[in-house]
């Protein structure tokens, strides 16, 4: 069934937004986008893109606080309706009061605002412009503001929030200890549009921040009624919600009047979603999803938020945990990284390379060449400073420290999975000056006393190359495009290390006696991000995407993958010379390898169900979504993160802040030249708490961190934002003058 009200709906890029009122959707004045009475439940359309063909549609239903059962379950009936006449596109979204995803409050900057009342009581908006009666408004959030009224009493006051108090034509600003500098402009501007939009312009704007004096600190208290400084409590306390660590879940759901699920085992696949089923993701970060087949009748679509009700309410969540409703066919991004692999095509990111724009295209072969391409690619693959062309210097660490950059150029760079490496490698940046990049390397077997030692070195360069260097940290097989490219695409990673002399030696132990050894080629281009990686000496370890070399006493093999490149074939072949010796070297070609090859691996393998790694790659570095966090960390050393909306900008970038980009594949670690020193040491305690609870399957030591500062961020981190002014941050007015702007508007 259709509605006049959403005639016109998803037409044109933009928001739209409709009330609940007596069971239908009526929409309001654009005026009034932002402002949400806590009695009312609301409808949110988001709609992106240029035109009809690429248009998408984001759909919120928001419920206030106060609102009632019938406005909910209209909200989300006529969510379902306008879905419909949008061509069943759209992914909904639940939003609760007071705990909206970071998407939907970037909708309404600077701040949303909640109001008292809604429709039945004449939607009873404080009336101020006359002089307003005393109020108090909280300001909660760092990046992504609410407003709201609380009692006008310094009982309700907490050091971590920003408070605006209004008494007649006067209105006092509370700075919260400790806030960035683009939190203090944002609540300047909130305190602007209170002077512009309530008291028409003829009211007072004072600042009460830490530069205030005793006198306007007292003014303060003494206009609220109660209370001083000492009296306003240490944190706010937030409300959370008990989940199963880092655990993510997949659950089909069966059919029947009480909710039954059956839970999927892990790596969750696109195909165990069948088009005649409803699905459950349960997430610790992104909350939950409900996945609607194709083929699900009509009216438990409608009603799927009945489900998703009795599936919280059987878990034990609060009812605000967010839900997602996302249709076959219309996944969004933010779901489909939770998969091992994903065939079909999404939506763009906000910035794509032109190699990857291919995976884009519509073109099924052109997206299944390129999707190939990136699933065959080294880490990062966009984090290229320069062409490997700069200089280099390697230090070993395994009990000891030891420079062997002289060893590494000389011939065949090779890294032990038991040892850590330290490369400073300098180059000249795109402004012609000197920088630095320093990869921490770290062996999947290497001890915690060598971590710590580079770690210790790594913060000594750190200290000693200033705001010229770029850390990156690089867990074994997650090298970067650029690192491999600097030792020219000759890398070999080994088992063993110093405790045997660096002596060759294979996963059984039994290279004096066979001397068998197995190894994968891989990569994209010869001479750039080329590797070979030794491998345990088993058939299961083959692939059909890798070229693998397989070193016996008599033979060594050359084992074509049936998806394997040219490239590959022949960086295999050059590798083989390095040691085959006076050995025989044998080409086999899948499908053609004879008995002694299995003999040595121990027999034939069992057919496997995804025999080419690089597919299992492609869903996380392609469809996950690029997020803009903000770090904070108290005096007390606790680590609080803020999710930006997904239209981040380089604005959004405080110069006394620390930012997480997460780009699903590596992180970058963005922090201001004003950052304090409690967050600089904390850098490590970051990134871990970041990332232990994702549910995503990456650890702290799994993960590629690029630590970039501010003024001398690489190229690629710059075109992950919709544009970049270098001289930004030099031409911002400061804080002291955004202050003095706003008194200076003061009514006299």
């Amino acid at each position: 069934m259709d509605h006049p009200a959403f005639a016109e709906a998803g037409a044109a890029a933009g928001i739209e937004i409709w009330t609940i009122d007596k069971f239908e959707p009526v929409p309001i004045e654009t005026k009034m986008y932002g402002k949400f009475y806590n009695g009312d439940s609301y409808i949110v359309l988001k709609t992106t893109g240029d035109d009809t063909t690429s248009l998408s549609y984001d759909a919120h239903f928001w419920l206030g606080s106060k609102t009632t059962q019938d406005k909910k379950g209209s909200a989300a009936i006529w969510t379902v309706t306008l879905d419909d006449m949008l061509g069943g596109r759209a992914v909904h979204h639940r939003e609760v009061q007071g705990h909206e995803t970071s998407q939907f409050l970037g909708y309404f900057q600077p701040a949303i605002r909640y109001l008292e009342g809604g429709n039945e009581s004449g939607f009873n908006e404080v009336e101020t412009n006359a002089g307003a009666d005393k109020r108090l408004l909280r300001l909660s959030g760092c990046d992504n503001m609410r407003i709201e009224e609380v009692p006008a009493d310094s009982s309700s006051l907490t050091k971590d929030q920003c408070f605006i108090l209004e008494n007649e034509h006067d209105i006092f600003v509370l700075m919260p200890e400790g806030a960035k500098a683009t939190q203090r402009r944002k609540i300047i501007s909130v305190a602007n549009s209170l002077r512009d939009d309530y008291h028409n312009g003829r009211a007072t704007i004072e600042i009460i921040d830490e530069f205030s004096s005793d006198e306007d600190v007292a003014l303060f208290f003494e206009t609220l009624g109660s209370g001083s400084r000492e009296d306003i409590a240490d944190d706010s306390a937030s409300e959370t919600y008990s989940r199963d660590g880092s655990a993510v879940f997949l659950y089909k759901v069966l059919a029947g009047d009480e909710l039954e699920v059956v839970a999927l085992n892990k790596p969750f696949k696109q195909k165990h979603l069948t088009s005649d089923n409803i699905y459950v993701l349960d997430t610790p970060c992104s909350g939950v999803f409900m996945w609607l087949g194709s083929e699900v009748d009509a009216d438990t679509k409608k009603n799927y938020h009945d489900l998703a009700q009795k599936y919280l309410e059987v878990k034990g969540y609060p009812t605000w945990v967010p839900v997602t409703r996302v249709t076959e066919g219309a996944e969004s991004s933010t779901f489909k990284q939770y998969f091992h692999n994903w065939d079909t095509i999404g939506a763009a990111q906000t910035y794509i390379s032109e190699t990857d724009a291919g995976y884009f295209s519509g073109d099924a072969e052109e997206s299944a060449a390129v999707a190939r391409l990136i699933g065959k690619s080294a880490s990062a693959r966009g984090y290229m400073p320069d062409e490997g062309e700069g200089t280099l210097t390697v230090t070993r660490i395994a009990g000891d420290q030891e420079d062997i950059t002289e060893k590494m150029l000389s011939g065949t760079p090779a890294f032990y999975q038991t040892e850590v490496y330290v490369v400073k490698y300098q180059h000249v940046d795109e402004n012609g000056e000197d920088a630095y990049v320093i990869y921490w390397w770290i062996g999947s077997k290497a001890s915690s006393d060598d971590k710590k030692a580079a770690r210790e070195l790594v913060a000594e360069l750190e200290c000693e190359l200033d705001d010229t260097v770029t850390i990156v940290k690089v867990p074994q097989g997650k090298e970067p495009k650029h690192f491999l490219n600097i030792f020219k695409g000759n890398l070999v990673i080994l088992f063993g290390g110093k405790d045997n002399d660096y002596k060759p030696v294979n996963a059984n132990d039994s290279y004096e006696d066979n001397s068998t050894r197995l190894f994968r080629v891989e990569g994209t281009q010869l001479g750039v991000d080329m590797r070979a990686v030794q491998v345990e000496e088993k058939a299961e370890v083959l692939e059909d995407d890798d070229v693998f070399v397989l070193e016996t006493a008599d033979v060594v093999y050359v084992r074509n993958g049936q998806e394997s490149h040219e490239y590959e074939r022949e960086a295999a072949l050059s590798f083989v010379k390095q040691f085959a010796g006076d050995r025989e070297v044998t080409v086999l070609e899948q499908g053609e390898e004879i008995d002694a090859f299995w003999e040595a691996l121990g027999g034939v393998p069992e057919e496997k169900e995804d025999p080419s790694a690089w597919r299992l790659e492609v869903n996380r570095r392609v469809t996950a979504t690029r997020t803009l966090t903000t770090v904070s960390v108290s005096v007390t050393g606790k680590v609080k993160f803020e999710e930006r909306p997904l239209t981040y900008k380089q604005e959004d970038l405080s110069d006394d802040g620390v930012y997480i980009l997460d780009t699903g594949e590596e992180l970058y670690l963005w922090q201001g030249q004003n950052i304090p020193e409690r967050v600089k040491s904390a850098r490590g305690q970051i990134i871990e708490e970041y990332i232990k609870d994702d549910g995503l399957d990456r650890t702290v030591d799994s993960a590629i961190v690029v630590t970039v500062k501010q003024g001398k961020e690489p190229k690629v981190f710059k075109k992950l934002f919709p544009s970049w002014d270098e001289d930004m941050w030099a031409n911002q007015p400061s804080y002291e003058d955004i202050k003095n702007e706003a008194k200076a508007s003061n009514s006299k």
